[in-house]
């Protein structure tokens, strides 16, 4: 099914092409998670396939691999794929969809008549040695390399890449309806003192576990999923592999049809079956590390557990991103950060909109702490004089303080449910939409109307003058989540009336 550019995206379109026209060869999009990069790279590889052109669509995974290829298929383009000894491997057809991986080792056996004018790289800011080499060789030749990313944050990706375009805001596209709203549950931070660092800056994996990974936070995480989420598709990030099957165990435990999966997993087609049970809902919590963050798409989630602290702005946004895909399912994203990632920001706070040099860094990313040597103060249980948290003379420890404002033993709500902010045109789509599907299906007018009130807060003026629209998936989308809420309201009155 060929999908039609939101006006956000078309507004993304036409300053990329702005770009190319004042010389830019490399160029980053910047746009939320859920906010259609796929459609827009779909819009160029057209374009430049209509002019007798091929393009190139870059993934570092093989679940995107089959995503992208899916999606461009559907849109109406001839793909081929670049990926090991896969069989959809055609180097005649104009679109190639390709993993950075085996486009690493196959580059310099591509014929020169067969490389693209156009290369397109998904997550852009995961950027491979690889990446380097392609962009280096392409651009002067004349190809035009397009990054794409939520979050195109790395240390030193300016260096690669001549401008960025910014897209539309998460703030923005919520309040348009094209993502949900977010609800947002944090508690104090753990306590990571003395947790190791890798080489990237952020906590390491293991040692994580080790804080993360107890019998008693894990029964938080069970419980406070119980209370605020059970009904919904839920995906949990964890700190190691070790910890995402214990959670993964703990949910199975209390009845929940709940799966593992992680990035060091070998076999391709036990990835694909985890991850088509999780988005055909046959499993119900995917419990993953390094997986379901870049890129990953399910619109059924409703519900993010982070269970894994980090001080990267780009994965603490990117797990964000999982969530806030409008689906049928959910009115809303809960997300139940038991890490204390509320730290690095809402997904609706302001983001770095500059490439980052590797100089001095970037001016609005984590904001880092001068460490200034410790004052010395009196103990305040016996008064004895030192630099050390824990007094040394009597065993006191004040109680550490925490960034955000918690309920003991539970977490708070940071943020409340706001319904999206419709705007004139994009009411009168969502009516006209509705109002398609009534008729397709033999409902009166008035149908539409109700329908576009109830989940919108209001309806358009002057309906009768609205002609009816083919209806979008978003709006499909919709139509399914509002029969599954008058079905459950339905059946909790049944309920309560048999009583």
């Amino acid at each position: 099914m060929k999908h039609k550019l939101r006006p956000y995206q078309s507004e993304s379109l036409d300053n990329l092409r702005h770009a190319i026209k004042r010389g830019s060869r490399s160029i980053v999009l910047q746009l939320s998670a859920g906010g259609g990069k796929t459609s827009i790279a779909a819009e160029i590889m057209k374009g430049a396939v209509e002019k007798g052109n091929r393009a190139w669509f870059i993934v570092d995974t093989v679940e995107l691999v089959d995503q992208a290829y899916r999606r461009f298929e559907d849109e109406g383009l001839s793909c081929g794929v670049i990926m090991g000894k896969d069989e959809r491997t055609d180097y005649s057809k104009p679109v190639q969809v390709a993993t950075i991986q085996t486009l690493r080792n196959r580059w310099d056996q591509v014929a020169q008549a067969l490389r693209p004018t156009v290369i397109i790289v998904d997550e852009c800011h995961v950027h491979h040695l690889a990446h380097s080499t392609l962009i280096d060789e392409s651009v002067p030749s004349g190809c035009v390399v397009i990054g794409l990313s939520a979050t195109p944050w790395r240390k030193g990706l300016g260096k690669h890449y001549d401008e960025i375009v910014v897209g539309a805001t998460v703030e923005r596209l919520i309040g348009e309806g094209y993502l949900c709203p977010v609800t947002y549950y944090a508690p104090g931070k753990p306590d990571l003192d003395g947790v190791k660092t890798s080489s990237n800056g952020d906590w390491q994996e293991d040692a994580l576990a080790e804080v993360m990974g107890d019998a008693e936070l894990m029964g938080d995480i069970i419980q406070h999923w119980q209370q605020l989420a059970h009904d919904r598709q839920t995906i949990v990030f964890a700190c190691n592999v070790g910890h995402s099957r214990s959670l993964c165990a703990a949910f199975k435990k209390i009845g929940v049809k709940a799966d593992h999966i992680d990035g060091y997993m070998n076999d391709p087609e036990e990835r694909k079956r985890i991850i088509d049970g999780y988005r055909s809902g046959e499993v119900q919590v995917l419990c993953n590390v390094g997986i379901a963050t870049k890129g990953f798409d399910a619109p059924d989630t409703g519900c993010l557990v982070i269970a894994r602290p980090t001080k990267s702005l780009m994965l603490h946004h990117q797990m964000l991103g999982r969530g806030i895909r409008v689906g049928a399912l959910h009115e809303d994203c809960i997300v139940l950060d038991h890490a204390g990632n509320i730290r690095n920001g809402l997904p609706t706070d302001l983001v770095p909109t500059t490439l980052d040099q590797g100089d001095l860094g970037h001016q609005m990313d984590r904001k880092k702490e001068e460490k200034d040597e410790p004052l010395a103060k009196p103990c305040p249980s016996c008064g004895y004089v030192s630099q050390l948290h824990r007094c040394p003379s009597c065993g006191f420890q004040p109680e550490r303080r925490h960034d955000v404002e918690v309920k003991e033993g539970k977490l708070y709500p940071v943020t409340e449910v706001h319904a999206p902010k419709w705007s004139t045109e994009g009411l009168r789509d969502l009516y006209a939409e509705m109002l398609f599907f009534s008729r397709s299906k033999g409902f009166k007018d008035g149908w539409a109307y109700h329908q576009c009130r109830e989940f919108a807060g209001r309806a358009p003026n002057n309906t009768k003058q609205i002609p009816p629209k083919h209806p979008s998936q978003r709006t499909l989308g919709i139509i399914e989540h509002m029969r599954i809420k008058n079905l459950k309201q339905r059946a909790k009155e049944q309920a309560g009336a048999d009583k």
